[in-house]
């Protein structure tokens, strides 16, 4: 009988240890399965508004100033955790560049005239074909000079292909070093599986920054472009440079947490004196006024970047 009864006891143990090693065994793998399972990062959403049809601007969602504060924390915090990956991305690279000029506007937003001077003014809209565009057309609505500089196949695996390192082709440095104290706002759009992230510098931060992601500092830049139009006028005077509401855009595929495209977007006060020639020679110095505005994209395809560049 006592023999009877332990062999009893022996199975009970024996079936409980069962069921618990099978317990393990499951949360092993619902565990597994929630790690490898992503899960989307979700950001607050920039503010959107519509106009209905009395021409009243109807407001989607309303954030006070401390909640737009804490929204641009966290975004801000979030690209910067992205673009940690870039340092060992692969991808083609196709760089883009567009720029233009357009009229500088006073603190209450109204347009600042080029000059002072109805000729200089009258001039300055034939320059189509120089830097000084203001006209514009269905092609170009922007009246801005576009040139492309081409595309790289850009790989982090070596010299197996001759390829360069991302860092060599995208400004990168500063963006590990770019602080939250440097930036004005940062939002957020999602569209479908496209997350757009606007990065708003404030202005006295913004020359560190945005210069790092061109070759050329902002004044020889400037003089160099308005040298192109050396045949109706002469900078006299040294520029004095302001900046106004520069940008950086970064597209992120939400599904994959990787940047897609980044685009710096500088605007510069300039004020300036010229003097004509050629065709306006005689024309005394005249204080100019503009708005010189830059956007530079690079674009970063990660669906084969072992393909050749096409030509």
């Amino acid at each position: 009988m006592k023999k009877r009864i332990l062999a009893i006891v022996s199975v009970i143990l024996t079936l409980s240890m069962l069921f618990v090693f099978a317990g393990c065994d499951t949360t092993s793998t619902e565990d597994e399965t929630t790690t490898t399972q992503k899960v989307k990062t979700v950001l607050p959403a920039d503010i959107t508004s519509s106009v209905n049809e009395e021409g009243e601007t109807i407001t989607m969602a309303e954030y006070t100033p401390e909640q737009l504060e804490a929204n641009s924390d966290k975004i801000f915090a979030y690209f910067l955790e992205q673009s940690k990956e870039l340092a060992t991305a692969k991808a083609a690279v196709s760089i883009g560049l567009s720029k233009g000029i357009t009229k500088s506007t006073d603190e209450n937003g109204d347009a600042i005239p080029f000059s002072e001077n109805a000729t200089l003014n009258a001039a300055a809209k034939t320059l189509s074909k120089y830097m000084l565009i203001t006209g514009t057309s269905q092609e170009n609505p922007q009246g801005y000079v576009g040139t492309e500089k081409g595309q790289v196949v850009v790989l982090n695996s070596g010299t197996e292909y001759g390829e360069k390192p991302l860092t060599e082709v995208l400004p990168l440095e500063h963006l590990g070093t770019l602080t939250r104290e440097e930036v004005k706002s940062a939002t957020c759009k999602d569209e479908g599986a496209i997350r757009t992230i606007t990065i708003t510098l404030k202005d006295d931060s913004a020359p560190a920054t945005i210069e790092k992601a061109y070759s050329m500092g902002n004044k020889e830049e400037i003089l160099a472009e308005l040298a192109t139009a050396k045949d109706y006028m002469t900078v006299v005077s040294d520029p004095v440079l302001s900046y106004d509401n520069c940008q950086m855009i970064v597209t992120v595929n939400i599904e994959t947490d990787e940047i897609t495209s980044i685009e710096y977007i500088k605007r510069i006060n300039v004020s300036t004196s010229v003097v004509g020639a050629g065709t306006l020679a005689g024309l005394e110095e005249t204080a100019v006024n503009f708005c010189y505005e830059s956007f530079l994209k690079y674009t970063l395809d990660r669906t084969d970047p072992n393909a050749p560049v096409a030509e």
